[in-house]
């Protein structure tokens, strides 16, 4: 890998804190991008909500066919719709990685979060299973914060916030977060799930770190600022987040997942016939994600609520 320069190490920075957008505008304004960076804008592009295959296969395109070129290559061409040939590479890859890849900066340090992503997005039961532990190994052995941090959000999908806390209290990884702003957002994020207002007050000032930043006031530090503020019961402010994340992207499906769950504290200017409402923003969160979370539990309770009014009915004739 390159020397890492401050303006490399600020486009790595922002896209470790979430702010996507802000990263790639300051690899945009790099004089010379060196390897690195390049493969964190790659990485930035695939991020975005919704993410930007073709930009990332672009740049991944300038750059020397490694395993990490290889493995964001195919998890591009797995967000594009081409699973069975991404998921064929990434098993070359993986048998070509074999214990590499656990030392910072060494080729392949990637490759275990882009394998790990790509297990767990296919559903399989077996690739979910080998997905965590390979996170946890990278974790371990090889003091992997990225890894660190995909494993605690799978956790927290999982329903298994406390396992995701005890992992990032644990000595072993505290000897290598040393209290990072980075270590510190996967708490927030865990402290979010777990409560109660303490947890929820050290959430609220680690995205307000993050916001403050220059460049860190990207949607996902909003959407974690909005559900800080709203655990608090501060309802005007977790809407006003909300909105100003909606400004910068329309298309964010955890803001109009937010938004939906804070439309009853928000009043619209009467005279803008163009202000969102619940119906806009799920119409636009079932077509944009058909598969996320807060979709496929509004469909599960509603098919429940139909078919328990249908017995009603029933045993009411």
């Amino acid at each position: 890998m390159d020397t890492i320069s401050d303006a490399d190490y600020y486009v790595i920075s922002l896209f470790q804190n979430g702010s996507y957008r802000s990263a790639l505008s300051a690899y945009s304004e790099l004089p010379s991008a060196s390897t690195l960076p390049t493969l964190y804008a790659a990485r930035a592009h695939l991020a975005l909500s919704p993410p930007s295959p073709s930009d990332a296969l672009s740049l991944l395109s300038s750059l020397e066919r490694t395993l990490d070129t290889r493995a964001l290559t195919a998890l591009a061409n797995f967000l594009s719709g081409d699973h069975e040939r991404a998921i064929e590479e990434l098993e070359e890859v993986q048998i070509e990685l074999g214990e590499g890849g656990l030392e910072e900066q060494e080729e392949g340090r990637f490759v275990r979060g882009v394998l790990a992503t790509v297990w767990w997005l296919s559903g399989e039961e077996g690739r979910r299973e080998e997905a965590v532990e390979m996170l946890y190994e990278a974790v371990q052995l090889g003091a992997d914060q990225e890894c660190l941090g995909i494993l605690t959000h799978l956790y927290q999908s999982l329903s298994l916030p406390q396992r995701s806390l005890a992992l990032l209290t644990s000595p072993q990884t505290t000897s290598f977060t040393s209290d990072s702003l980075q270590s510190q957002l996967f708490t927030a994020r865990t402290n979010l799930s777990l409560g109660p207002k303490q947890r929820y007050e050290q959430a609220y000032y680690v995205y307000e770190e993050i916001k403050g930043l220059h460049g860190g006031r990207g949607e996902s530090t909003l959407a974690g600022v909005a559900v800080s503020q709203a655990c608090l019961g501060r309802w005007d402010e977790a809407v006003q987040a909300i909105l100003e994340g909606l400004e910068m992207n329309p298309s964010h499906p955890t803001l109009l997942a937010n938004f939906i769950a804070l439309a009853r504290y928000y009043t619209p200017n009467a005279q803008d016939s163009e202000a969102l409402t619940v119906e806009k923003a799920l119409a636009s969160l079932q077509a944009l994600e058909p598969t996320h979370p807060f979709v496929v539990e509004l469909k599960n309770k509603s098919d429940a609520f139909d078919e328990a009014a249908g017995k009603f009915g029933k045993a009411a004739q």
